[in-house]
């Protein structure tokens, strides 16, 4: 029984965080992205940014241009047990090639 109940209380640890990073795109034009990024567990910006230009690389099969409006959001990542203790999520425009 008290496997059981370190597993239970494993998997809601970790539940905070399954999506992590989330990410999310928006059409606003012909070949014209919003993206979106939202991490649990934050190195620094840098990391957020090359999760940007891979979901571009998605997004755009014939090559992205450079990111823009790149600007930093309140993170939506977050956790009963206060886990996301470094969360960040940034957001950026992108026109496809």
């Amino acid at each position: 029984m008290r496997r059981l109940g370190a597993a239970a209380t494993l998997l809601l640890l970790l539940t905070g965080c399954r999506t992590d990073p989330a990410l999310h795109s928006q059409r606003i034009g012909p070949g014209q992205y919003r993206l979106t990024v939202d991490r649990c567990h934050v190195i620094d910006r840098e990391q957020l940014e090359h999760d940007l230009r891979g979901l571009a690389g998605q997004k755009c099969p014939d090559g992205a241009g450079e990111l823009e409006a790149i600007q930093s959001i309140p993170s939506r990542q977050g956790s009963l047990f206060g886990e996301c203790l470094r969360s960040g999520a940034l957001r950026a425009e992108v026109t496809c090639r």
